[in-house]
């Protein structure tokens, strides 16, 4: 086996063979520096003990990540208790961070291939809140529902198995739609553990990129910035899961709490619009002329909103304030609107203008 990376000289890696967590061993690979920094930690799940723990895959990782300034894990991890082998290394881990030099609200966790059906289900519970940060490789996983407090970088072969791909393409179009902090690195002409495969520059590149997104992504502001965005976030996941009336609730609490921000009170609106409660929609995007929303992104929704709520004319009204080379030409034929379409105050709307 060889690792298509050149490895760094052994004097800038300090490595710390079989440290003790509970009644198993780790190991520890760490950057060879007189002054001793808190660094980032990235914990390897790979179900492996023993001396298997540190082969040639693993050693390599873990001694360039630490060459880039990442303390770098390999722990036991026993295939009957890998669950409970993994919480204990975490434990000892944010125990004992200052003595492995590791900022214990800096830990990232790397899993590969079949590894990955086990270890992202397991770091997607709200629970584990020690992990800031995952790089997937090339596997895929059954996962109930993605925390959108935990980036994810996920790493598609190209080269890979058709089915292998498909599942993961699938787990990306969930992430997505439940407004996860997903992050697709494709590199698409790489094969599966394309580290060992695949001797390219584009290859190490992708080493480069993942080191540095656990590097970035478990940055303290980054992980501020991510909390700060979460009830959004979360709010507009409901919508895009269909479940409008706890978007509604949640959009309720966030314009409760910035009463002037146009966008939001925009996302509030549609979200009772698609809970049904067509007043209240009507109301509230009614709220919202002149606040420098675009003439299409509010009219419509509060268009409809107000035709649903029986107010025809307020309705017509917002459909008129759209410049029509922004009104969509189906909204002629859309069933919501059927009781315009005989008045020509409507018709004159789709009638084509200029040459």
């Amino acid at each position: 086996m060889r690792f298509f990376y050149p490895l760094p000289p052994a004097s800038v890696v300090e490595v710390l063979k079989d440290q003790p967590y509970g009644s198993l061993q780790m190991d520890v690979y760490r950057p060879a520096s007189g002054e001793r920094k808190m660094l980032p930690a990235l914990v390897f799940f790979n179900i492996a003990s023993g001396a298997s723990r540190s082969n040639t895959f693993y050693s390599s990782w873990a001694q360039i990540a630490a060459a880039q300034g990442v303390v770098t894990i390999l722990p036991d991890l026993r295939d009957e208790s890998f669950e409970k082998d993994f919480d204990a290394a975490i434990a000892h881990l944010t125990t004992n961070a200052a003595s492995l030099g590791v900022d214990r609200d800096r830990i990232a966790v790397y899993a590969g291939s079949g590894n990955v059906w086990r270890a992202l289900p397991l770091l997607q519970n709200p629970a584990r809140t020690a992990i800031k940060t995952a790089v997937m490789y090339y596997g895929a996983a059954t996962v109930p529902a993605f925390r959108r407090d935990l980036p994810v970088l996920l790493v598609r072969a190209g080269l890979d198995r058709p089915g292998v791909n498909t599942a993961l393409t699938d787990l990306v179009t969930q992430a997505t739609k439940e407004n996860a902090p997903v992050t697709l690195l494709n590199y698409s002409g790489g094969h599966h553990a394309f580290e060992i495969v695949d001797d390219e520059d584009a290859m190490r590149d992708v080493v480069d990129s993942t080191i540095a997104y656990v590097k970035r992504t478990t940055l303290p502001t980054y992980q501020a910035s991510l909390h700060r965005g979460l009830a959004e976030a979360t709010a507009a996941a409901y919508v895009a899961t269909g479940d409008f009336a706890r978007a509604a609730a949640s959009y309720a609490e966030l314009v409760k709490n910035k009463p002037d921000d146009a966008r939001l009170g925009l996302s509030y609106g549609e979200a009772l619009l698609g809970s049904s409660q067509f007043g209240a929609a009507c109301a509230q995007l009614g709220k919202l002329k002149g606040k420098g929303l675009g003439p299409r992104d509010l009219g419509l929704p509060a268009a409809r909103a107000c035709m649903r709520s029986g107010d025809a004319d307020t309705a017509l009204a917002w459909l008129k304030s759209i410049p029509q080379r922004f009104l969509p030409q189906d909204v002629e034929r859309d069933p919501i609107f059927a009781p315009l379409q005989t008045r020509q105050e409507f018709k004159a709307l789709f009638v084509k203008r200029g040459g």
